[in-house]
């Protein structure tokens, strides 16, 4: 049985590809078999990441949808390795089309019927994009409410306060009233931009993984990449999808 874990998020340019190759790189070095894969037509910012070996499937030619695509991306999803992760990111100009594809194909219940265990991670932007992206995790979470896959919410404060109106985005009705269907939070706090702004921002730009950023900075950025890498790591050991993850393959 693999373990699926889908990036999810209709809204483009806030942080999607970085929480996907954060998570791929806790679940390795975690000693988990991953298998990644970009399903970013325009823009495969996953696939540039030599240290994650990404399978770039392309879900469209010429801005036309090839249902084949998707096809393809199911069989690479299914003929993982039992107890592999496969960990997904689907760019936004491809967000609907999976979507709908998933809902009309019965894809949740296909997976969950071959044993497979869905999890969905999504993004909640901080600033001018907190009322935007909190909408689309509410939509999110309702068209998938038949699956019942659990959602791991990254809560992304890089772009600004994580509040809608005067209230925190936590208080939200929205992840509220999902219940357990939240199966945790991670925080990507804001942190000052001279420096640690401008080290994550040089490792995304290069496409280098935490562990290659990190071999190659010099004395200062090294300490601070692994405060960042660190922290993400310590809250998602917290949540327990390790635990989750070998129960459900005993």
């Amino acid at each position: 049985m693999a373990n699926l874990y889908l990036t999810l998020q209709g809204k483009g340019g806030v942080g999607k590809s970085y929480v996907t190759a954060a998570f791929a790189q806790w679940a390795m070095d975690r000693g988990q078999a991953v298998a990644c894969i970009d399903t970013d037509t325009l823009n495969p910012t996953l696939a540039q990441y030599r240290g994650l070996n990404a399978l770039h499937v392309k879900l469209s030619h010429e801005h036309v949808l090839d249902p084949r695509a998707l096809d393809a991306l199911m069989d690479a999803i299914t003929n993982a390795p039992d107890d592999g992760w496969v960990i997904v990111d689907v760019g936004s100009n491809g967000y609907e089309t999976l979507l709908a594809y998933a809902l009309d194909n019965d894809w949740f219940a296909i997976l969950a019927d071959l044993g497979h265990r869905v999890t969905i991670n999504t993004v909640i932007a901080g600033g001018a994009d907190a009322e935007e992206t909190l909408a689309g995790v509410a939509r999110l979470i309702g068209v998938t409410a038949a699956s019942s896959a659990p959602v791991l919410v990254w809560l992304n404060e890089h772009l600004g306060p994580l509040t809608v109106g005067d209230r925190p985005v936590l208080e939200s009705a929205v992840l509220v009233d999902a219940g357990v269907r939240i199966l945790g939070t991670v925080v990507l706090p804001a942190r000052t931009p001279a420096t640690f702004g401008r080290d994550v921002e040089a490792m995304l730009r290069a496409r280098q993984t935490f562990g290659e950023a990190i071999a190659a900075a010099q004395l200062m950025p090294r300490h601070r990449l692994a405060r960042v890498r660190d922290d993400i790591y310590r809250q998602l050991d917290a949540i327990g999808l390790l635990d989750v993850a070998e129960t459900a393959a005993a």
